[in-house]
């Protein structure tokens, strides 16, 4: 027993909480951070997400190589093993760490650094990932300058990150304030600093646990960690959980406690508000409306107003169709109409519009609802909000015909198009060609430049095949490095050699890729339709003969089948 609408809202939110990191990540890309201080942002599974812009000069590695378990390669190789235990670990038990260890520099040098993580979670607690520092330590001959520059560039950071930060010193005075955060004080930030943040601006009611959580003894070793708790703004009191995590000197004493957080207030209140609910209501959280024998609505619950939005005030004496999309044609009506008067019910899937104007999928079922003579007396209906199950639906279909990598139909589908250009061809007497295009060379590329750079080169010749067939044609992947390409209704062979001699050229194109350049060539074998085979499985194979034909004739060029028989 849920609320939908207000599920939705929570979703909303976890969608927001998640854009306001995004746009705080982008500000890695973006800020040309001095070199001392590396940021670096993984997801829930550890996979490197964001590194800050002075990576590549540090450390010698491109931004794109970073990505994923990518960076690990820049630890030191003794190191290495205990660095992915410890974000292992990290990731597992979901808190943050700090660690010493050494990476490489651009220059091929090893320097020692701090590396400091802390948890990332969405407003509702879900785990998203961790979020730190990695802090050149190797020269502390700088001291107190080299704290405040990599302070400073910490802060400056903190500043564009969406979230409300503080950070204080060991005596709980204000060392930095961000505009977003000073702004729900109420104060400029330049005035707040050296405040004491605990006894002047957090709520009354939280200060005591707030005062002896900072207070204790234990808290700087077991930092990062989470802490919620009351804020006096300018619009009263409100709730915030803050990513605490710890800023230390190059000599690696504690100097402020650095807190990241997000307003949750309204969370909250949904969150009490959806547990009161549960509790008041022990019906159907399906949506049910009543109406009489003319299709006017009488009586509705209350998961209705919640799904659609309409108030019983709203919808009484209405008739449904108040909740038409327009999505659905009068066509779709009219079955329905006719499949619950013989049937006396109906069910599926239909499209409806909120009270607010948006439009979501639903499953309904319509009964007819007869008096004691046989005769029409009401309708009552039941549904459900579907989304989700459509985006599901959506997705399976996306794995099921797609490939994952390339974006361009599988095998799968291939066979599926290529049935349908056989009908069409036969149904219009007309001819079409099957083209079977091989990467020549391919597989040094990946044992060179790794199988990420490989995935890569994929993306770019599915997006180059693309852009020279038409609309009407179909380029696919069967795996690996092999693609092909339907040309419906062509008038000759030469049509299919025009383009499959245009296809040669813009695969042989240079690729740029992570600041690489290299050119590859494909081969080419043809099977026409009905000239070489009549059933789909005879044409790939023909094709494929022909390719490998191509091969053996020297490579980048195209073959027909029949050609060389």
């Amino acid at each position: 027993m849920v609320q939908i609408s207000a599920l939705i809202a929570m979703n909303r939110n976890e969608s927001l909480a998640h854009d306001m990191l995004e746009v705080g990540n982008a500000h890695f890309q973006v800020a040309a951070y001095p070199q001392r201080v590396l940021f670096w942002t993984a997801d829930a599974r550890g996979g490197c997400e964001v590194v800050s812009s002075n990576w590549t000069e540090y450390t010698g590695q491109s931004l794109e190589g970073s990505y994923g378990s990518g960076w690990l390669d820049v630890v030191h190789s003794d190191d290495r093993a205990r660095v992915m235990e410890v974000i292992h670990e990290a990731i597992e038990v979901q808190r943050g760490f700090y660690l010493h260890y050494r990476i490489y520099r651009a220059d091929g040098s090893a320097r020692r650094v701090l590396h400091d993580a802390a948890v990332r979670t969405l407003p509702s607690g879900q785990f998203n990932g961790l979020l730190g520092t990695l802090t050149d330590e190797s020269d502390t001959e700088a001291g107190e300058q080299t704290l405040q520059h990599s302070a400073k560039q910490v802060f400056d950071f903190l500043e564009g990150v969406g979230f409300a930060t503080i950070a204080i010193d060991p005596q709980g005075r204000i060392v930095h304030i961000n505009r977003l955060m000073a702004a729900q004080v109420g104060q400029p930030a330049e005035r707040l600093i050296g405040s004491d943040w605990i006894g002047q601006y957090v709520s009354a009611e939280d200060r005591p646990q707030v005062a002896d959580f900072f207070g204790g003894d234990a808290l700087l070793s077991a930092l990062p960690q989470e802490f919620e708790y009351l804020v006096d703004t300018e619009n009263g009191p409100r709730l915030f959980r803050w990513h605490l995590t710890l800023m230390r000197d190059p000599a690696g004493v504690p100097a402020s406690i650095v807190m990241m957080g997000s307003d949750i207030t309204q969370w909250r209140r949904m969150g009490d508000q959806l547990r009161l609910t549960a509790q008041m209501f022990d019906s159907s959280n399906e949506a049910m409306v009543i109406t009489d024998y003319q299709n006017n609505i009488i009586s509705i619950n209350q998961a209705f107003t919640t799904l659609t939005g309409y108030d019983r005030e709203d919808v009484i004496g209405k008739n449904p169709r108040v909740l038409q999309s327009g999505k659905n044609d009068a066509a779709f009506y009219q079955a329905m109409w006719k499949c619950l008067l013989e049937k006396g019910y109906w069910r599926g899937d239909i499209w409806d519009r909120r009270k607010d104007g948006t439009f979501y999928p639903k499953f309904l079922s319509i009964t007819v609802i007869r008096d004691d003579a046989g005769e029409i007396s009401n309708f009552s209906a039941v549904f459900y909000d579907v989304s989700e199950r459509k985006e599901i639906e959506a997705q399976l279909e996306s794995l099921a015909h797609y490939d994952s990598l390339t974006g361009l139909p599988n095998r799968m589908l291939l066979h599926d198009r290529l049935e349908q250009a056989i009908a069409t061809a036969e149904r219009l007497r007309q001819h079409f060609a099957l083209l079977f295009i091989d990467l020549d060379g391919f597989k040094p590329v990946n044992d060179t430049y790794g199988h990420a750079f490989g995935d890569e080169v994929l993306k770019t010749v599915g997006q180059r095949l693309n852009l020279v067939i038409r609309g009407m044609d179909t380029a696919a992947r069967l795996g690996g490095d092999e693609f092909v390409v339907i040309l419906t209704d062509i008038c000759n062979r030469a049509n299919a050699e025009r383009v499959a001699e245009k296809i040669l050229s813009e695969l042989s194109a240079p690729y740029e890729i992570a600041g690489e350049s290299l050119s590859l060539s494909s081969s080419i074998g043809i099977s026409i339709y009905p000239s070489d085979e009549m059933a789909a499985q005879d044409l790939l194979r023909t094709a494929d003969e022909a390719m490998y034909q191509a091969k053996h004739d020297g490579k980048r060029r195209v073959i027909f089948y029949g050609g060389f028989t």
